[in-house]
């Protein structure tokens, strides 16, 4: 209201420090400021804040009249305002001004009464310094005439006691050496022992992690893997595969592979063509699966005509399969697990190539690095092309994987998104990433902020195929649209 203009949360931060408005100034002011600000842009009710871009904020017309009516004054920033004093601290002031005021008067009036006796006593005081000083003349005198043996005599004993107070001070400063040699080297056992009882529990903590992870982890069902494969099943290639399923192993023509779908109400779509689009859908699915090395669902007969793959097998070797596959998807979240722990363990330059790589893989063009912190993190920035218009990118790589992630760090990084010239932002961490943290990425008014956790950046680097290698069992089964021809040849 004082400036009468938008502001950013860190210019805010800086005038209200400077002058003393915060009860409390922590270790980060900025974010708090800013992670305070957006709560009150939030609320529903008339928010007299207002969010205009990523970090910068104003207040509502209706909230800026409102002052204006109270009566507040319009005052430069950074001019403090001088504190009001309550009347129970004037009274008090007064009342102590009040008494020194009295005790300097009673301090007076006891040295006045006593200026008469200090002028009686300073004849005597100066006729005794008279004879003290002749006194010191002549003992001079004396001191001169005794000779030069007292002087040798002392010289020696000064010499003597200048030696001894050397010597003790190098004993002195030896014993302060070796004090504190004894010190810095107790003191590195302590920080040695500390550092040690840090990895354990770091490990531990690791460890518990991935244990709950594991203890949370659905157990796939033995038709998942083969219904839905690399993806989700489409909702009109799922009715097409139920109808099949229940005609008794015996292919339908796509016209009444439709209708039957339409008559049972598998699915409520409308379309002007029900089989092409029933027929796009079977070919579309078959297509994704032999793409990722599955097995298609759907087999082509001729020009109109589909059935099932699993036909060319028996019920007990469609069982094996379904049980190969889920072992399979087994080995491939210990894979998750194993790599995910290995990473942990490399260097934050390495971590910081590998996402390098993988932000190429995903389509990330012209990959920069802007900024190295103090902590280890590493910023880039890219270009993410987003049908016809290209989306600037601010990427935040974490370099300590001990910490657990906070929702700090995502309004600190959506609050910095325009020293970039982002509007978007991604942060890579393989440590734990708190709720909170996810919960303010998800805000729909702000700055939109995807997080990376450990799994996730994992599973990208396996679809990717970087730091893994991957096997394929191969599966012999019947070509029955093969023999269908042979019999109606």
């Amino acid at each position: 209201f004082r400036a009468g203009r938008p502001l950013h949360y860190k210019k805010i931060t800086e005038a209200a420090i400077q002058e003393e408005l915060l009860s409390h100034v922590g270790r980060s002011p900025e974010v708090t400021m800013g992670e305070r600000l957006t709560q009150e842009a939030k609320k529903q009710d008339a928010p007299p804040i207002v969010v205009i871009r990523p970090g910068v904020y104003k207040l509502q017309e209706d909230y800026e009249k409102k002052l204006e009516a109270d009566g507040k004054k319009r005052l430069p920033l950074g001019q403090k305002k001088k504190a009001k004093t309550n009347g129970k601290a004037a009274s008090s002031s007064e009342a102590k001004s009040s008494s020194d005021s009295k005790s300097r008067r009673s301090t007076k009036k006891t040295n006045g009464q006593d200026t008469r006796s200090k002028d009686s006593s300073s004849d005597d005081s100066d006729s005794g310094s008279r004879r003290r000083r002749r006194r010191s003349k002549n003992s001079t005198a004396t001191k001169k005439s005794s000779g030069g043996r007292n002087g040798r005599r002392s010289s020696r004993k000064k010499s003597s006691s200048r030696k001894k107070s050397s010597s003790r001070r190098k004993s002195n400063r030896r014993s302060t050496k070796n004090k504190r040699k004894s010190r810095s080297s107790n003191k590195s056992r302590r920080r040695s022992s500390g550092r040690k009882k840090d990895t354990s529990n770091r490990s531990n903590r690791r460890n518990k992690s991935t244990q709950k992870k594991r203890s949370t982890r659905k157990p796939a069902h033995r038709n998942q893997h083969l219904k839905e494969g690399p993806v989700q099943m489409d909702a009109i290639a799922q009715a097409a595969h139920t109808v099949l399923d229940d005609n008794k192993n015996r292919p339908m023509k796509v016209a009444d592979l439709s209708e039957e779908i339409f008559d049972r109400k598998l699915v409520k779509f409308h379309t002007h063509d029900a089989a092409a689009t029933v027929q796009a859908a079977m070919a579309g699915d078959n297509q994704i699966r032999e793409k990722q090395g599955n097995r298609p669902l759907f087999i082509r007969y001729d020009k109109n005509r589909w059935g099932l793959t699993k036909w060319g097998l028996s019920a007990d070797s469609v069982d094996r399969e379904q049980s190969i596959l889920s072992l399979a998807e087994e080995i491939r979240q210990d894979a998750v697990d194993t790599l995910g722990k290995a990473l942990t363990d490399v260097k934050a330059e390495a971590v910081e190539h590998l996402a390098l790589t993988l932000l190429q893989r995903l389509g990330y063009q012209d990959i920069k690095v802007s900024k190295r912190s103090s902590e280890g993190d590493v910023f880039f920035t890219s270009d993410w092309q987003q049908g016809l218009a290209d989306v600037r990118v601010c990427i935040q790589v974490v370099g300590d994987t001990d910490i657990e992630l906070g929702a700090d760090a995502v309004t600190e990084l959506r609050g910095t998104l325009h020293h970039y010239s982002a509007s978007e932002g991604v942060i890579i961490h393989l440590g734990d990433i708190d709720d909170d943290a996810i919960e303010e990425s998800r805000e729909e008014k702000l700055a939109p902020i995807t997080l990376l956790d450990r799994d996730t950046f994992v599973e990208l680097l396996i679809k990717h195929g970087i730091g893994v290698r991957s096997y394929q069992a191969p599966i012999t089964m019947v070509d029955t649209s093969f023999i269908d021809a042979l019999a109606s040849a």
